[in-house]
């Protein structure tokens, strides 16, 4: 169903598609000025040509989210005609200094939204997000996107309560993902939760139909009370087809009382067996979680090595029936850890 809603958005941008003629040259962008002005034309093919110090900087997310329509599905995809729905090639230079403070915002980082697009190849450096939902330090919200060949140092997402801290959605790289890719990304990252909030990963946070290529991550995730999906790589893989060669290393995940399914790779993964529901079994391939250090408080359930459980909330099983009936399988292959656990008193 989502890989469907990915290709409805690829038609209705079609036409705006159109007007980048092939061969036309791209956009060069070499000042802080011009990396602001992407808002202005969201459907461009851009090229970073200089490093970009943002320091000072009072940022504006390239590309907002807002719901397509009213539905529960239309609420997952986002406006054409806010997001980001080009390319960014950041030619392998640095972007620094990025402070983002909407602690009452959704989809906020450097990218705050970004459907059916490209985004990558540069190094954010210094890269501090606090926001409410799907908040990240370089994508906020990706949906049917790639994002490729990112390296986040020194980055920090802080989450703050909401009506829809639930959901949550944080982390270094991805905050949201949805039908996206993630592959050949490096984060270093402190990603920090309130009580209540979930789905939070160094490198993405809650992702659905997503999946992560190569990808590595070193820092923290630190959540207080009733907390759930927490990962070194991500929050979550839910009804992903593959994890690939990710790695978590000097990672510690730190919380309070009453959380679960928190993994050394990411906190729960999976789909199920049957095709008909369009949820692929996740494959977890040459993942590696080492020295992962899980710190956690009393009741704490569903802590794994590389995946911390298959998903099954029983109000959802309730509530839809199959395959909601059944928790989400996932396969590992190759995968290896000498990740700590240590547990307060219950």
């Amino acid at each position: 169903m989502k890989r469907l809603t990915c290709i409805m958005l690829v038609l209705v941008m079609m036409m705006g598609a159109m007007a980048l003629a092939e061969g036309d040259a791209p956009i060069e962008i070499s000042t802080v000025e011009e990396l602001a002005a992407i808002n202005d034309n969201l459907s461009g093919n851009y090229v970073l040509t200089a490093d970009i110090d943002l320091g000072g900087v009072e940022w504006t997310p390239i590309g907002a989210y807002a719901p397509s329509g009213e539905s529960e599905e239309e609420q997952e995809i986002p406006s054409a005609e806010t997001a980001f729905t080009g390319t960014f090639d950041g030619q392998g230079h640095t972007i620094s200094n990025l402070v983002i403070n909407q602690p009452e915002a959704w989809a906020q980082g450097l990218f705050g939204c970004a459907a059916n697009a490209q985004v990558g190849n540069f190094t954010l450096e210094n890269a501090t997000v606090d926001a409410q939902l799907m908040g990240a330090d370089v994508v906020g919200y990706a949906y049917c996107s790639t994002v490729s060949s990112v390296t986040l140092k020194n980055g920090r997402v802080t989450a703050h309560a909401g009506e829809m801290s639930g959901e949550g959605m944080y982390g270094g790289i991805v905050g949201a993902g949805m039908g996206s890719m993630i592959e050949n990304c490096a984060a270093q990252a402190d990603i920090v939760l309130p009580d209540g909030t979930a789905n939070a990963g160094i490198v993405g946070g809650g992702l659905e139909m997503t999946s992560v290529v190569g990808c590595a991550a070193t820092g923290t995730v630190t959540a207080g009370s009733n907390c759930y999906g927490l990962g070194g790589v991500s929050g979550c893989g839910f009804a992903a087809e593959q994890f690939t060669d990710c790695t978590a290393e000097n990672v510690t995940i730190t919380t309070g009382d009453n959380c679960f399914w928190i993994g050394g790779i990411t906190g729960y993964a999976g789909g199920y067996p049957d095709a008909q529901y369009g949820m692929p079994v996740t494959v977890f391939t040459n993942c590696t979680a080492k020295n992962v250090t899980v710190n956690a408080g009393a009741n704490a359930d569903g802590i794994g090595d590389i995946v911390g459980s298959g998903f099954y909330n029983e109000q959802v099983a309730q509530a839809n029936g199959a395959p909601f009936d059944q928790p989400t399988q996932y396969e590992l292959v190759d995968c290896a850890t000498d990740m700590s656990e240590e547990k307060s008193a219950a």
